[in-house]
């Protein structure tokens, strides 16, 4: 699909090895009343985020500057359901204004979800596209330098700029008995256009993604996900067999 520098580069594989999280997610509309019980089914088996354990509600905000091409080349992969495609974002999270952006390529292949994540300070995005190598390792640090550097790399290579903020609320169960299981409630999906990574949404431009309209549907359904490695957790597999559920496209970008 879209060159990927890191991709063919074997000297840089084994530096993004331990940044990587590869991972199948699988998502399904929901309404509401089915979120709940869901919610009690996975509650055995899952506690609440660290994020969502701070707030009253378990459920917080997750904000996302997604980038694209002059030509909305990763926006248009997506929308024609490209089998390699990718996403390259800028994620917060607007309740903790003091913590870091991370800087996020999320690529799939198939089914199989790739994810790289570097965290940097808010106030280093607006020159980030200028650090030197040197500045690089102060502001990311060694932990995160090389998530950081694919992200610049692949935002360069197809001279990426940010395009669209999306928010939405995210209530988010981790597994308690797998290594890696994660199951997500997402509601109010909003974005509005994005010039660059500095400046404040504006309350009045928000457009609901996720309304009744664009899901044929009477209200506003849920956004469930199960996220797992390699093989489906059994709990998962019953709660899925037990709701009847099929599996739904929805993408926030």
């Amino acid at each position: 699909m879209f060159d990927d520098p890191y991709r063919s580069s074997a000297s840089a594989r084994p530096s993004l090895a331990s940044a990587t999280i590869e991972r199948r997610e699988y998502k399904y509309l929901i309404d509401e009343e089915t979120a709940l019980r869901i919610r009690d089914a996975a509650a055995p088996f899952c506690r609440l985020d660290e994020y969502g354990k701070r707030e009253a509600n378990g459920a917080y905000t997750i904000s996302s500057v997604y980038y694209d091409t002059p030509g909305l080349d990763l926006y248009y992969a997506n929308v024609r359901e490209l089998l390699d495609r990718f996403k390259i974002r800028v994620r917060s999270y607007p309740a903790y204004p003091e913590g870091p952006a991370f800087l996020e390529v999320k690529r799939r292949a198939n089914d199989v979800i790739a994810k790289t994540r570097g965290a940097v300070p808010k106030n280093a995005l607006g020159g980030l596209l200028e650090l030197s190598a040197n500045d690089l390792t102060q502001v990311a640090g060694k932990k995160h330098r090389a998530a950081v550097e694919r992200f610049l790399a692949l935002v360069h290579t197809h001279q990426a700029r940010p395009r669209t903020v999306v928010r939405y609320e995210r209530e988010a169960w981790v597994s308690q008995i797998d290594s890696y299981a994660r199951v997500t409630f997402d509601r109010d999906v909003r974005c509005q256009p994005a010039d660059d990574l500095t400046s404040t949404p504006q309350p009045r431009q928000w457009r609901n993604n996720d309304d009744a309209v664009s899901q044929r549907g009477g209200r506003s359904k849920v956004i469930l996900e199960l996220k797992f490695t390699s093989a489906t957790p059994s709990w998962m597999m019953h709660i899925v067999q037990s709701f009847d559920l099929f599996r739904a496209a929805f993408s926030k970008y």
